[in-house]
Formats: structure tokens, sequence, C-alpha cells
């Protein structure tokens, strides 16, 4: 018999939901009568509709489908089917990609992803070898995307695209292995399909240009998140097909210039690594049951052991065990495997949306996307933060209990006493909390010397551009026109409520005008008079000295602004709108802290974890804390606290 086309449309055990998130999820009286063997059996619209298209296009084509094929209401029958996945991929002549019916916006992006992909494996292994990345920072800007390799991309365009990679597929878990172990997977979207390579490569591409940050700049009118998360999907799932493709890969060599294992020191090749490395890409990524997501993750590292004659990891997955077991079972034998705390980065109450803060011990990692851990895939040439220096991790699990026992340095960064504005806060012109944080800090930062506003811009970015750290100097300027803008914003929407009280509306940013003021070393806050002059130009204050703005002068002003903000904003969205935020402890160190994060909670360095990581205690228990999360603290990210003599005390996780 030759190797069927694979088609594959939901995740289990629902075969056949809804291609989009706006659809209301099927019932049993949605189903729809197709006829096997001249028998009528049951299957839900989308894979009705996948049959109907599929039919068309590939008219006596012998297909598998895991909706018919596997017997979904017998839990032995698919557990055994779930373990054996990778093969069935692997050994499929194509796996069929469905994403549902098709529109004029779908056709217009499949095109456009074809004609991204045509000359994208050339650029994309420029930076790969550069390690570097791109400034399309603003996403319709003609000659940044055409530096990129990028075509004209309107707004429009990018909408469009928008409704190829929000479809419903692109959250599911089982994508990992139809992307990563097929030999040949297409998309088809209605009668129209395309190679997933075109849209793999599209969206490398995409983010590779920072394009995927230009999205969702100020004032863009694109501030459409799901979009990003879509290409980003796409963009890690081409990495990790790239990546099981072995010497096959064209990128081979570009892929080594990466570090996907978040900083931890194993080795690379082994499939401890690799379980990780499949984890880490895969956060967000939803399946209806959790033991079938880490089955399929399983799938991928059995399908690398074939070919590096390595065994396979001794984790086994019991379809009778809770969600919540399956992930504390993950947590313990990769803690053992890995043998390193760079693990508590990636876990703590802050980085879990759908697992209960208490249901597993809050030093277990969880891979869901509600948090982004500092330690992430990136460039080997970004330097790799150490908080804890030299100082070799010391630590033991108690499996009865659940609990790790490690050694915190002492003193400690101090209680968070104080807590900034939060993203759509600082997005809505609110950034008083900030501003009130850094008059608290004075005019230097005592822990690196630098002029406070400075040492701001640089924690707001964990002081990086990507692929370099420390940021140079030169993204000074770009923070300069972006706090502009949010000033700007902040006024004018207190002038729209209470346009004749133009002396309230400035003694209330009084703060702001303060810190100023009174530290022109590094002006890059706007003044009192640099507002005053701005705002009799947009004809908000009454100045015959001062000729006043047109609104298409205004209008330019603005796309002016934003465009020399857009370097630095675009940073700021790949850290801030993912729950962080601004905080000082007592010792007055600044951070980027969960926005879990409470006042009083603690900021301590643990001996072996390469960052700081907020603590909140246990009131019941001395010495015993809940792991919030990780964070970033400017000026002990290298080991600076504990380069001297330092003391460490017994604290205990659970």
């Amino acid at each position: 018999m030759p190797s069927p086309t694979l088609l594959h449309t939901s995740p289990y055990p629902t075969p056949g939901g809804p291609p989009e998130p706006s659809i209301t999820p099927y019932t049993l009286s949605d189903r729809r009568i197709i006829r096997i063997n001249d028998r009528p059996f049951l299957v839900f619209h989308n894979l009705f509709d996948a049959l109907i298209n599929l039919a068309s296009a590939r008219p006596g084509q012998y297909v598998w489908i895991d909706g018919i094929c596997i017997n979904q209401d017998d839990l032995a029958v698919r557990a055994s089917q779930v373990s054996i996945m990778n093969t069935i991929y692997a050994g499929a002549k194509e796996t069929v990609i469905w994403l549902g019916p098709s529109n004029p916006a779908t056709d217009r992006a499949l095109s456009k992803l074809e004609e991204m992909a045509t000359n994208a494996e050339s650029q994309i292994m420029k930076w790969g070898k550069e390690q570097s990345f791109s400034d399309a920072f603003i996403a319709d800007d003609t000659r940044a995307l055409e530096r990129s390799g990028l075509p004209l991309m309107t707004r429009s365009d990018w909408s469009d695209l928008a409704a190829i990679v929000t479809r419903t597929w692109f959250s599911r878990v089982w994508i990992i292995q139809e992307v990563a172990l097929s030999s040949n997977p297409t998309i088809f979207v209605g009668h129209r399909s395309i190679p997933w390579s075109s849209l793999g490569k599209a969206a490398l591409l995409i983010v590779g240009s920072n394009a995927i940050s230009g999205i969702m700049a100020f004032g863009s009118g694109m501030q459409d998140f799901s979009l990003v998360q879509g290409v980003a999907f796409a963009s890690n799932l081409q990495i990790l097909r790239e990546w099981c493709r072995g010497d096959e890969s064209p990128f081979r060599d570009v892929i080594t210039n990466h570090d996907f294992l978040a900083g931890i020191d194993i080795d690379g090749q082994s499939l401890s690594a690799a379980l990780l490395k499949v984890l880490l890409i895969s956060k967000g990524c939803q399946s209806t049951c959790r033991q079938d997501r880490v089955s399929g993750l399983l799938g991928i590292v059995n399908h690398i052991a074939k070919w590096t004659n390595a065994p396979v990891p001794s984790l086994e997955i019991n379809y009778s065990f809770s969600p919540e077991k399956v992930l504390t079972d993950i947590g313990l034998f990769l803690y053992n495997e890995t043998k390193s705390l760079h693990l508590l980065s990636l876990a703590g109450e802050a980085s879990r949306s759908r697992v209960p803060a208490t249901a597993i011990p809050s030093w277990i990692p969880s891979f869901e996307i509600a948090h982004v851990p500092i330690l992430g895939p990136n460039y080997k040439r970004v330097s790799i933060f150490n908080a804890s220096g030299s100082h070799m991790a010391d630590s033991q699990v108690g499996k009865a209990q659940h609990r790790l026992n490690v050694k915190a340095a002492s003193p400690n960064l101090g209680s968070i006493d104080e807590l900034g504005e939060t993203w759509p806060d600082l997005l809505a012109g609110k950034f008083l909390n900030t501003i009130t944080i850094l008059l608290h800090c004075g005019g230097t930062y005592k822990f690196t010397k630098q002029p406070i506003v400075e040492t701001l811009w640089r924690t707001l970015i964990m002081d990086t551009n990507l692929f370099e750290r420390p940021a140079p100097s030169t993204l000074s300027s770009s923070f300069k026109s972006w706090f502009l803008m949010l000033t700007i914003t902040a006024i004018l929407k207190a002038f729209i409520k209470t346009p004749r009280f133009t002396h309230d509306i400035f003694d209330s940013l009084e703060p702001l005008f303060v810190l100023s003021n009174s530290l022109k070393s590094t002006n890059l806050l706007p003044t009192s008079d640099e507002m005053i002059h701005l705002l009799s130009g947009f004809g908000c204050i009454p100045d015959p000295a001062v000729p006043v703005m047109t609104e298409s002068e205004r209008n330019e002003f603005m796309q002016r602004l934003g465009r020399e903000a857009a370097s630095y904003e675009g940073l700021l969205r790949g850290i801030l709108p993912f729950s962080r935020r601004l905080a000082r402890t007592v010792r007055g160190l600044l951070c980027l802290v969960p926005l879990t994060a409470q006042v009083g909670d603690r900021v301590m360095i643990v001996k072996g974890c390469p960052t700081p990581l907020v603590m909140r205690r246990v009131p019941e228990e001395e010495d015993t804390f809940h792991l919030v999360g990780d964070t970033y603290v400017h000026g002990v990210m290298y080991g600076e606290h504990v380069a001297t003599e330092v003391c460490w005390r017994d604290i205990v996780l659970v």
C-alpha cells in the first residue's frame, strides 16, 4: 500500500474543531454525515469542509485522517496511537494542513507569503551568520522593508496575513509534529495550497527584519497581538523543523549560532536537551489534554533518537495521571537531567495562565506563554546573564513534599518598595509612578554610576538591542522621542477633559518636570518649557509668538516622532507587554518584575541561578517561599552583588 496523504484538522480529542477562534465551538448537533465503505460516519463541519475541498483539489487521493482512523472515545487506543504519531507523520507522502475556508483576504495573504519566501533564505542566512537582526521597526516603511528583503506591505496587507496565522491551527500542540516531522507539509485554505516552507520562511523573514515589532508600534494602527503571536509561532515551528532535519537543512550552520537551551549547560545533542528545546519553542501551544501535549513533543524526541542512535529519555506519560502530575513529573525529570537552576527562570506563578498557582510547586516550569522568561533562545554572541557569578548551584529536590532546597545570597537585593505602570497604562500616557521611582533613586544610579534616566531606558529593555549587550548609547535618542510621545498623549488627553485648566494639567505632571529640569545632563525627558512651546504650536495654549501648526503639519510631526521612536519602542514591545513592569527595591535597585509581583515581595539571588528571582514568603514557615518569577535587576546581572565575600542562607521553594 503506498504512503498516504495525512490530513489533520484539529487536536485530540475534538476532531474537526472550528478553524477560527471567533467561531462558537461545535456541539454534537453540528455534525455532518459522510460515507465510509457505504456506511454513514459523523464528522464536524471543519473536517467535512476539508474533505470537500481536498476531494475537489486532489480527486481520488488516498488519505489518512486522525479523526476518522483513531477511535477518539477509547483512551487506550488513543494513547497507543499518540505514542506513534511521529512515525505516522514521518511516513506520510504528504501532510495536509487544513486551515479552513478561503476568502479574498486569505487569497491575497497566500500570494504575499509566496512572494516573501522567494528570496527569504539568503536573507535569513545572512542575519544568522552575522548574528544580527534588521531594522524594519515600522511595518509599512518601504525602504526598511526593502533593506530587509521584504516586499512592500501596507496595513491592509498585514491584516490579510492575520487572516491566515490567526487560524485556530496555529495554537494547537499537534502542529509541532506536523511541521517538524512531515517530509512534505502543505497548507490548504479552501481550494488553494502552498508549501509549508513558504509560510515558515516568510515568518522567519518577518521576525528577523523586526517588522514583527513594527506591527505593534505606537500609532501604527496595526496593534494586532494575535497576528504577532501567529507569526512568532510559525517562525518557531520553522526553526524546529530545520533543526529536526539535521544535516539536510540548509540552515544547519545558522542554527549553531543560536542558544536554544536558555543558557543551560548540557550536551546539546542529548535527548534531554531536545525535549527542553521543543518545550521552550512550543510555549503557548494548547491541547485539550496536557498528556497529549507532552506525548506529542516526546514524539519529536523519539524521532531524533532514531537518527542519533541515542536512548529515549526515561519519561513515560500515563493518561491516568492528572495534568498537574504530568507537569510536575516533567519538571522533576528536567531538574534531574540538567542539574541546572536555570530552570527557575522558566518557572514561577507569573509563568502560568491555565495552571492554577497552587496546583503544582511554584518552581516547576509550566512552559506557557503567559510570561516570557529572561532566559530564552538567542544568538550566542549575546552575553549571558549570570547574577550568581562563579557560584555553582547547591540544591536538593525533596520529592516527597515537592520542595526545592536552595541557597540565597544574604543580604538579598531588597524587598519591592514601589511598582511602576503596566504597558497599557504607559500607552495611555500614565507614567508618574515610574517618574516617582526615579526621583527616589536620586540623580545617579549608585550601582552603575549612570544618570538615572539612562538607567531607566536601559532597564526597560534589559540593556540589549536583541543582538548585543549593553545596548548602544545611540538608542537614547529613540527613547527620548518615545517618552515625548507618551507625554504628549498624557497632556492632550487631559486637555480634552479639562481644556480650560492648563495650570492644573501641568501641575499634575510636576514630578516629570522636576526630574527633567534637574537632570539636564541627559536631556532625554521633556521639560515644562518645551511642552508649553509644543502645545502652543498645537494650538492648545495661546501664544502670539508661536505659529500654530496646520492639521497636516501636526500629523507630519507625530509621524516623524513615531519613526524616531520606533527602534526603542520595538524593543519594548518584546518585553513589557509580556507581563512585566518597572519596580524599585528598598535598596534602590531598578528591576523589571512580573506583573503579579507585589510590594513586599523579596528580590533574591539564588546560588547557581543566572537571574534574580522575585520570592513571596510563606507566612506559616520561616525561610520558605513561593517563586513569583524571574526579574531583570540593572547593575547585578553579571555577579556584581556576589563579587565579594557573600553569605549564603538556606531557603525552601514550594
